[in-house]
């Protein structure tokens, strides 16, 4: 059985915004998503400016978190929830501008659903850790004891082209 995507009407072409501090930020210098089987526009996305870079690290750099556990698991169900609801849609969308096949894009939806579910238990769980030393014939006889963090600080990511929603979620969830 084979799927073919109909072309994406031009009224259905995304424009995104970059977003900064919370807020949509348009630019006139855009860059075109293009279908790479057919060349179709898919959506287009803003040049973002030195600027505007540095606007979303000092915003990012100054933010603190307010959220508790229990907050943090509820909004990564409820993005699982919402991706699984909308993984033909969301599975259309990639294959349109990713040039993945549908079954890829599809399972690809599902992993970000199962990143972000495996991501709201791991936030409820307990930050620390005890470790035994004396595991070996040179440990000794004491303990280690850890305590996690979090991060107050800035994180930028890279991520390939090829799985582009999979990607994305396996670094931002467990941050």
């Amino acid at each position: 059985m084979s799927t073919v995507l109909k072309p994406i009407p031009a009224s259905d072409v995304r424009h995104e915004a970059l977003r900064i501090d919370g807020q949509r930020v348009w630019r006139d210098a855009v860059i075109e998503v293009r279908n790479p089987y057919d060349g179709a526009l898919v959506g287009t996305v803003p040049k973002a400016t030195l600027d505007d870079v540095r606007r979303a690290f000092a915003a990012a750099h100054a933010y603190r978190p307010a959220l508790t556990r229990h907050d943090r698991a509820a909004i990564l169900r409820r993005a699982a929830d919402i991706v699984r609801a909308r993984t033909a849609e969301i599975a259309a969308l990639i294959t349109a501008e990713a040039g993945l096949c549908i079954k890829d894009s599809t399972y690809e939806a599902g992993r970000v659903a199962d990143v972000l579910t495996f991501g709201a238990g791991e936030v409820l769980k307990d930050d620390g850790q005890i470790f035994s030393c004396d595991l070996t014939p040179h440990g000794k006889k004491r303990r280690v004891y850890t305590q996690r963090d979090p991060l107050l600080g800035v994180i930028s990511a890279i991520t390939p082209f090829n799985h582009p929603m999979n990607q994305v979620a396996h670094k931002i969830v467990p941050s």
